[in-house]
């Protein structure tokens, strides 16, 4: 592929540069908010470019979020997670604050395709106790609406033979049994522990109307055409955050790019949320004739990857609608992602 730049890429290029130099999004993250400010960090955040304050002011949502609400949803009212006493974990309650804006949401890809991605903050409008559990000295579950929000769009997708990977408390498993759509459940676990405490202290209490399969073994082992073409739909969820993420999303993507529509993976948008903004990078290093090298290694296979695939492209690009389209599309980013080097 090449680009032949003109002005409309430019002012293009110009805007991308600026939206990924400028960091006002982050500074909103632990801001205190109460009902005589909450009208005012609504408009700082218009104008620090949060896409759901960018309409009339009449739309614009609350950053409040209700508590109560949370903790009468189906998982949290009917699931008793103090029933769990089990030494290969730690259970404990911590307080979650009330007030205090934090992300609800995985990454919101810019509407306008120019990096101005953002997030989805709330605040609490009462504290409340939420669960941990550590195994070690690491947390294995948090019960927070940050990990709601971000499974529950996947186990309304889901449809008829589900396969999930990873355990965990079985929410999403939960979730998904609530959906008359999904007819079974299977799931690949890799910790023989985790299925324990999960059969022994969660399970009775799930429903019983849809049949449930648990395979102990590693995600790596069932990644796979052959395994997976018996599915209709598959929910990856095997890291802790984006920070682990992405490298175990390459690495399955690299082993099987699967159907993009059948299968998801969780929080994927954070997890390549720097891949359009290295695409950018491409482009203009491409139509300014220069290389582009990143000295982190991961970013710099990436980048290999990137010009490995627009190798592929037999074009000379002059529309920025055809730019934005590779930087965005979330399918082009998993060929991307899947590529061998």
């Amino acid at each position: 592929m090449k680009i032949k730049t003109n002005p409309e890429l430019e002012r293009f290029f110009s805007r991308c540069k600026n939206n990924l130099t400028q960091e006002m999004k982050n500074d909103f993250l632990g801001l205190q908010v109460n009902a005589q400010n909450e009208a005012e960090i609504q408009y700082a955040m218009k104008v620090a470019g949060f896409a759901e304050f960018q309409g009339p002011r009449s739309s614009w949502p609350s950053l409040f979020m209700s508590t109560k609400a949370f903790l009468k949803s189906p998982y949290h009212s009917h699931i008793h997670l103090d029933k769990i006493k089990d030494k290969a974990f730690r259970f404990t309650t911590e307080t979650l604050a009330s007030h205090e804006l934090f992300s609800v949401s995985s990454i919101h890809p810019d509407p306008l395709r120019e990096l101005n991605d953002w997030m989805t903050l709330r605040a609490l409008d009462e504290p409340y106790k939420a669960t941990f559990l550590y195994q070690g000295k690491e947390v294995w579950m948090l019960d927070a609406p940050s990990e709601a929000n971000t499974m529950d769009p996947y186990a309304m997708k889901a449809k008829g033979n589900v396969l999930t990977f990873g355990l965990g408390i079985g929410y999403f498993i939960y979730m998904a049994m609530l959906n008359p759509d999904v007819t079974s459940i299977t799931v690949i676990e890799k910790s023989k522990a985790v299925i324990d405490l999960f059969e022994k202290y969660l399970l009775p209490q799930f429903p019983k109307n849809i049949t449930l399969n648990i395979i102990e073994g590693d995600a790596f082992n069932f990644f796979d055409e052959e395994f997976m073409k018996d599915y209709d739909y598959t929910f990856v969820d095997i890291w802790q955050s984006n920070e682990d993420g992405f490298k175990l999303i390459q690495g399955l993507l690299e082993q099987y790019l699967p159907p993009y529509d059948q299968v998801d993976f969780w929080i994927e948008s954070s997890c390549v949320e720097f891949i359009p903004a290295l695409i950018y990078l491409t482009f203009e290093s491409m139509a300014h004739h220069r290389v582009m090298k990143h000295p982190d290694k991961m970013y710099q296979k990436v980048l290999k990857k990137i010009n490995l695939y627009l190798e592929s492209i037999d074009e000379t690009v002059t529309e920025v609608d055809r730019l934005k389209t590779l930087m965005y599309d979330p399918e082009i980013l998993r060929k991307i992602i899947s590529q061998k080097i």
